[in-house]
């Protein structure tokens, strides 16, 4: 993911290699639509400072109502 302005741990890793547009984002999550759900992350500062990019860390995954 390096043409992005954030990087992404945890979750599906086949994620981490697509990074599609996130549906939402603040400051401190991210949230991205991913197969059936959405994948949501959490603003990891400790290491946003350190690699100096956006790090979000994976939190939870939602899934749609069929």
């Amino acid at each position: 993911m390096e043409h992005q302005a954030y990087v992404l741990t945890g979750g599906p890793v086949s994620l981490q290699m697509e990074s599609p547009p996130p549906v939402c984002q603040d400051l401190t999550r991210l949230t991205l639509r991913w197969l059936n759900g959405y994948e949501h992350y959490e603003l990891d500062r400790n290491a946003s400072q350190a690699s100096g990019k956006r790090v979000y860390r994976w939190i939870y995954r939602t899934k749609i109502a069929e």
